[in-house]
């Protein structure tokens, strides 16, 4: 059984859907999310779609950026990453920016029909029993109160997760200073911009935003005024307000979506407990800066079906005790420790301590070798590389 239909959860429906084993995935919404939360597939998480012939389906659907940059508003300061240089290690040298739902919805359209394979959508979990030999979970639809038996369960529901509550776990961590608000539109910066890439970093005089490109829409990001209420942040006014601080216009921007974050760093004890098994947000969250948390999930998804496969085979269930030391050291070592950089690069307003940054990307952006181990941390290469020496 599978909590959670996002990409953790219906990429491990996939894999083990794939390998001939039963699936049941229950999620709590009538429908799949369709919003514009996650929008980053680094090289690595390309290569392991590709297993499942998924990644050329995908890329189809987006836009790739070899390149991509940090940037001085206003000026012609820029420090340009180009990710050709790992084409030796990746036959994905780029970043892709596609939706995340697109991802899901390509799963679920590969595994209609698909006997093994049974999504229950407007299902809520209401409790779980973890026994010896298995888990029963109850639920609720729209028929009534239903029940569902496993041999494990795979818990892929977020990081609000039912299941993780419903056992009582610990969730250490804390919440970041400044939370986030990203905007969709389909205004053609590029048009107005030459200099613009696919993803940019950008440093204002005093505050920062983000500026990603998706096919013909772009997704504008940046830190509210920590004095405004979420509607306020949210608001019309102060929407375009940010937009035209940075991109002045007479015209006011037409925009499509707005989505409010509050930026997390936790991860739980352990990733397995007792036939229950996290991932994803359920397991660890972390800043958004620099899109690492989708990637690392589906990391989750396919190292933890690595090691489910021959447990289900009748192997040692010890194996899973294997997936959890692996993944929870590299949310807490790689993820964590490279999306908390991120996170304070892209918000430093202290002009020494910018000089110092700016100065750190030009050494990085000048230098070959140092390019290629930035980018080996960056694109979750290396970080993929890692798992498999963790025993």
């Amino acid at each position: 059984m599978i909590a959670g239909a996002g990409p953790v959860g219906l990429y491990s429906a996939f894999l083990l859907v794939r390998a001939g084993h039963p699936v049941v995935v229950l999620e709590q919404h009538p429908e799949l999310a369709a919003d514009m939360r996650a929008s980053t597939f680094h090289p690595a998480t390309l290569d392991l779609l590709a297993q499942g012939d998924l990644a050329d389906a995908l890329v189809a659907m987006g836009t790739p950026a070899a390149r991509w940059q940090y940037m001085v508003h206003g000026t012609r300061q820029r420090a340009v990453f180009d990710l050709s240089v790992l084409s030796d290690l990746t036959a994905h040298p780029f970043r892709l920016q596609c939706e995340q739902f697109r991802l899901t919805r390509l799963i679920v359209e590969r595994l209609r029909g698909e006997p093994l394979f049974d999504l229950r959508l407007g299902c809520t979990l209401t409790g779980i029993e973890d026994g010896p030999d298995g888990v029963t979970v109850q639920a609720r639809d729209a028929s009534g109160e239903v029940a569902f038996a496993g041999e494990w369960l795979i818990a892929a529901d977020g990081g609000r997760s039912t299941i993780r509550k419903a056992l009582g776990l610990r969730f250490e961590g804390g919440v970041f200073p400044r939370t986030s608000i990203t905007l969709v539109l389909d205004h053609p910066f590029h048009d107005r911009e030459p200099e613009l890439l696919g993803v940019n970093y950008v440093w204002t005089e005093r505050a920062h935003y983000s500026l990603m490109r998706i096919r013909d829409l772009w997704r504008f990001s940046y830190s509210p005024d920590p004095q405004q209420t979420v509607e306020e942040a949210l608001s019309e006014p102060v929407a375009q307000a940010h937009l035209q601080a940075v991109f002045p216009r007479r015209q006011p921007y037409r925009i499509l979506q707005r989505n409010y974050y509050t930026l997390q760093q936790r991860c739980l004890d352990d990733f397995r407990v007792g036939r229950v098994v996290f991932a994803g947000d359920a397991a660890h969250l972390n800043s958004p800066a620099g899109g690492m948390g989708m990637n690392s999930g589906i990391h989750d998804a396919h190292c933890l079906v690595e090691h489910l496969l021959p447990v289900l085979a009748g192997g040692d269930e010890r194996l899973l005790d294997r997936y959890a030391r692996r993944r929870r050291t590299i949310a807490r070592e790689e993820v964590q420790r490279l999306s908390a950089r991120n996170y304070r690069w892209h918000r430093e307003t202290d002009p020494e301590r910018r000089r110092a940054i700016w100065q750190r990307l030009q050494d990085i952006v000048n230098d070959p070798a140092r390019m290629r181990e930035f980018l080996l941390d960056s694109s979750m290469l290396r970080s993929r590389q890692r798992e498999l020496e963790i025993d």
